[in-house]
């Protein structure tokens, strides 16, 4: 090969090198500027996301408190329903202690019963 071959041939290959070069920066600054687009993307999404997702958080917390309440009085109310019957039991039996017997032993003859037709049938 002759010294203007291969001057040529150099000249060509560092042609080629630097357009390389050139299409890896424009790569590189395109990554970039995706990346750039992406992320100012998301920003904007989530500015735009948050008030609402707060508004719901908010919505969340205020049915949680509500529901939290209402279940306090319910159990409050259920406790005072529970608390009358005992009374109202009390007086019964104090009132009628001869029949409270009566009806306590028809219960409990009644549960013996129950409790002896379910075992017969499991050992079937």
């Amino acid at each position: 090969m002759s010294e203007t071959s291969l001057s040529n041939a150099s000249a060509s290959t560092t042609e080629h090198f630097n357009r390389a070069a050139a299409s890896l920066k424009a790569a590189e600054r395109d990554a970039q500027a995706a990346i750039g687009s992406a992320v100012d993307g998301l920003t904007s999404a989530y500015g735009d996301a948050k008030p609402a997702l707060s508004r719901y958080a908010q919505s969340a917390r205020d049915y949680a408190s509500d529901s939290y309440a209402s279940a306090r009085e319910r159990a409050a109310a259920l406790k005072d329903r529970g608390q009358q019957a005992v009374e109202s039991t009390r007086g019964y039996v104090s009132d009628e202690p001869i029949k409270s017997l009566l009806i306590a032993a028809a219960v409990g003859a009644a549960v013996i019963a129950l409790v002896e037709v379910v075992r017969i049938r499991r050992n079937r």
